[in-house]
């Protein structure tokens, strides 16, 4: 059962991290302790906390939780610290981040590939709330979606940021409207530019062109490829005239 927000005074009693992991794994945690009574409680980094009935049932959980990891289990202090880094005070949650390996796709396991497509199926089928499109150099966006967690039920706001197209993807949702957008907006502001104004956008103040002109310097070309102008007679050297879009 899920562990309730007035049944969290919990007696931490051990705690394992994920060693040698296997491709695409990120740092994963596994802590488990004592509630009130009789009940005891598992947290896994990146399925939550949940709450049992004895310390059998918790040890059997335990087992079933590591035997879904690649690698091997090392006993650590216990702290809750690094749970922090993927599901954040504010109720926020790093979900993917293309980048960095500290998000929760890191810490599903071998369950990592099917939980995420459930995921995106589920921002696919949210509403879109606010949007920014980058320059269309980069074919990228900013958007923020409201949608319904397909594992939980509860509402949430995903905030997705997309620098270009096929990159650079990063994807944290938030419990509240007005938290995520105001890091919505502060996502827009931090990554806007005057060489490369944004194509669209609902944000007030930042650059927009919605022809997106390419800047100075560089040079689209019918096929598709972007080429510095100054590298332009190397590339034709080596693949051949080219015609601009």
């Amino acid at each position: 059962m899920p562990l309730d927000a007035d049944t969290r005074r919990f007696r931490p009693a051990m705690q394992w991290e994920l060693r040698d992991s296997g491709p695409m794994d990120g740092p994963t945690h596994i802590q488990v302790g004592s509630l009130r009574g009789r009940e005891w409680y598992v947290d896994h980094m990146g399925f939550g906390a949940r709450r049992f009935p004895d310390k059998h049932a918790a040890w059997a959980a335990i087992r079933r939780l590591m035997a879904m990891h690649q690698g091997r289990w090392e006993q650590v202090p216990c702290t809750h610290k690094p749970f922090y880094t993927v599901r954040r005070s504010d109720g926020s949650r790093v979900l993917y981040d293309q980048n960095e390996p500290e998000c929760l796709y890191g810490s599903w396991g071998t369950l990592k590939e099917r939980r995420w497509e459930t995921y995106c199926g589920a921002f696919q089928g949210g509403t879109t709330l606010r949007r920014t499109e980058t320059h269309s150099l980069f074919e990228g966006a900013i958007t923020l979606t409201e949608y319904r967690d397909p594992f939980d039920d509860g509402v949430r706001f995903v905030l997705e940021r997309i620098r270009e197209s096929g990159g650079d993807w990063r994807v944290i949702d938030y419990p509240s409207r007005d938290l995520a957008e105001t890091r919505y907006e502060q996502s827009v502001r931090a990554n806007a530019g005057e060489r490369y104004p944004y194509k669209s956008s609902d944000v007030e103040g930042v650059p927009v062109d919605r022809v997106s002109a390419d800047p100075p310097g560089i040079r689209r070309l019918a096929s598709g490829a972007v080429v510095a102008t100054a590298d332009l007679a190397e590339y034709e050297r080596l693949y051949g005239r080219t015609e601009p879009r």
